[in-house]
C-alpha cells in the first residue's frame, strides 16, 4: 500500500466516508499556515473568480486646511481590480477492501483522511508561498545570496509601517531561514559569543527570545510580528529561501462557490475498492504590492 500518487492503493467498511471527510477537513485545519493570515473571500452562484480591490491611498496634501464656508474640491479616489480566479486542485486514494481489512495501525480511513487532508493544505500553502518571491513584490528586505540579519527584519517593519500596512503584521520564513545556520535562531543565540553580549545582546539566553527559542524550539513573536514557518517557503536556485512580511491585505484567496475543500467517495465493486477524491477550489492572488515585503536570504 503506498499513498504517493493519484492512483494509490489504500477498503472502507460502510460509513468510513464520514470518519474520511472528518479527517480531512481537520488535517487541512491544522497543516494549513497561511490562509488565516491573509484577506479570502467566497465567489458568488455563477461566477468562477473573485475580485478584490487595491485601494490607492490618498495623500496628506489631499486634507488640507480649509476656510469656514468654501468649497471643496472633490479628489479622485482610484481602485484596482485584483482577481483571483477559481481552479481545482485535487488528489485520489484508492482503498481496497484487503489493505482496511490487513491494516493493522488503526482505522485505515482515519489515515487517508489525514492524507489527503494535509495535500490539499499544502498545495494552498504552496501556492500562496509562491506569491511571496521577490520578483513578485517590488520591496526584498534582504536579497539573494545574503545572510539575514536583524536589521533585515526590522527594515521590512520601516516599510510596511511606512506604506501604511495595517496590523497585525507577519512573517513567514522558511524552515532553515527560522532553524538553519543563518536563520533566526542563529541571531538570537550564538554559541561562539562569549564575555560582553553588548554587540549582540539578543544571543543572552537569559533574555525572554533566549528562553523561549530554547524551551519551545520556536519563536512566535519578533520585532513587531507574528513569525510563522512553512516547509512550503523551499530552498531555490543560489541557496535562497523566499520568505515574506505582510499585512493580511497584501494577498487574497478566492474560494470556491461550494466551499475551500470538497471529499466524496465512490464504490468501485469492480475492484473491490472505495475511492476517496479530495478537491479544493481557490485562486490566490496578490491585493497590495504595498503591504508585503519579500525577504530572501541565503540559507548555505
Amino acid at each position: 500500500m503506498a499513498l504517493s500518487d493519484g492512483a494509490t492503493t489504500t477498503s472502507t467498511l460502510a460509513g468510513g466516508i464520514g470518519v474520511t471527510i472528518g479527517d480531512a477537513v481537520i488535517a487541512f485545519q491544522k497543516t494549513n499556515v497561511f490562509l488565516p493570515l491573509i484577506t479570502s473571500k467566497q465567489a458568488m452562484q455563477g461566477s468562477g473568480s473573485v475580485e478584490f480591490s487595491d485601494w490607492t491611498a490618498v495623500a496628506l496634501a489631499d486634507a488640507p486646511a480649509v476656510t469656514e464656508g468654501a468649497a471643496l474640491t472633490a479628489q479622485a479616489l482610484a481602485t484596482t481590480a485584483r482577481t483571483a480566479t477559481i481552479g481545482e486542485h485535487a488528489i485520489q486514494v484508492d482503498i481496497t477492501d484487503l489493505s482496511s481489512m490487513g491494516y493493522g495501525a488503526g482505522s485505515l480511513e482515519d489515515q487517508a483522511g489525514s492524507v489527503i487532508g494535509n495535500a490539499v493544505a499544502m498545495r494552498l500553502d504552496d501556492d500562496i508561498a509562491n506569491l511571496f518571491a521577490a520578483g513578485s513584490l517590488s520591496s526584498d528586505a534582504c536579497g539573494a545570496g545574503t545572510a539575514l540579519a536583524m536589521s533585515h527584519i526590522f527594515d521590512c517593519l520601516r516599510l510596511l509601517n511606512a506604506n501604511g500596512a495595517p496590523a497585525p503584521l507577519n512573517l513567514a520564513l522558511g524552515t532553515k531561514q527560522v532553524w538553519g545556520a543563518k536563520g533566526l535562531q542563529a541571531l538570537i543565540h550564538d554559541d561562539a559569543v562569549t564575555g560582553s553580549n553588548v554587540a549582540k545582546p539578543q544571543s543572552n539566553l537569559t533574555n525572554n527570545l533566549g528562553e523561549e527559542l530554547y524551551g519551545n524550539g520556536f519563536v512566535a513573536r519578533l520585532a513587531g510580528f507574528d513569525v510563522y514557518t512553512s516547509p512550503q517557503i523551499t530552498e531555490i536556485a543560489g541557496d535562497d529561501e523566499e520568505g515574506c512580511a505582510f499585512s493580511a491585505g497584501a494577498f487574497g484567496v478566492g474560494i470556491g462557490v461550494d466551499g475551500l475543500i470538497r471529499v466524496e467517495s465512490q464504490r468501485n465493486a469492480s475492484k473491490r475498492a472505495t475511492e476517496y477524491v479530495a478537491t479544493g477550489f481557490w485562486g490566490e492572488t496578490m491585493i497590495k504590492d504595498l503591504f508585503a515585503v519579500s525577504l530572501t536570504s541565503d540559507v548555505s
